[in-house]
């Protein structure tokens, strides 16, 4: 049976459900999913964030372990807006660290993080999700010590850091030399807690 158009029902139903399976897709696409083209945008900011800090190494104080946000402070690049969220990357956990003379890559955009990842293997690198740093125990995630420290009673950092970042803020708010956390013992009373988060395996 067709209608005054010349459409029979059925065509007319198959193309509603086909607009309807486009609009999900794209909705999908806007509101949760990401494109392959800003997953490989993002591996390809980490791999050039590497390749700077391997070229300018000798700039910084620990040489070993190099965060986003000490390359940012010496200028030796600028902050990296994400490909995969709103804002830039996180320039207190994107790292570089030196491991028998080769970049293993941490690199965090929003709620995406890659994870250790050696340079040569950035392109089949896995990509996870992971929640903000909490003291509360959560089962089955991620767990890490952190760092801060007191002065007159008051914590000086309004987060708590990984100890290599919290040290390289220290070392540039009081021209110091520390190298570690055991290190510190007349600029402030070093603390730490462990915290927890949520990290899985992104699912497309």
């Amino acid at each position: 049976m067709k209608d005054s158009s010349g459409f029979a029902k059925y065509e007319i139903v198959t193309v509603l459900l086909l607009l309807i399976c486009v609009f999900a897709f794209l909705l999908h696409v806007l509101l949760g999913g990401l494109s392959t083209q800003k997953i490989n945008t993002m591996k390809e900011s980490a791999l050039s964030f590497s390749k700077t800090v391997a070229t300018n190494i000798a700039s910084f104080h620990n040489v070993n372990t190099v965060y986003l946000g000490e390359a940012v402070d010496e200028k030796v690049l600028d902050t990296i807006k994400s490909p995969v969220s709103s804002g830039n990357c996180d320039i207190t956990e994107s790292k570089i660290h030196i491991s028998n003379g080769e970049p293993i890559i941490t690199f965090r955009c929003g709620k995406y993080l890659l994870d250790e990842v050696k340079a040569t293997d950035i392109d089949k690198a896995e990509l996870y999700e992971v929640g903000e740093w909490t003291t509360e125990k959560i089962t089955g995630g991620e767990k890490k010590v952190l760092y801060n420290c007191l002065k007159n009673g008051k914590e000086i950092y309004p987060n708590y850091y990984e100890e290599l970042y919290f040290i390289s803020l220290l070392n540039k708010d009081n021209n110091t030399n520390y190298y570690f956390a055991e290190d510190v013992h007349s600029t402030c009373n070093v603390v730490s807690k462990t915290f927890y988060r949520v990290k899985e395996k992104y699912k497309k």
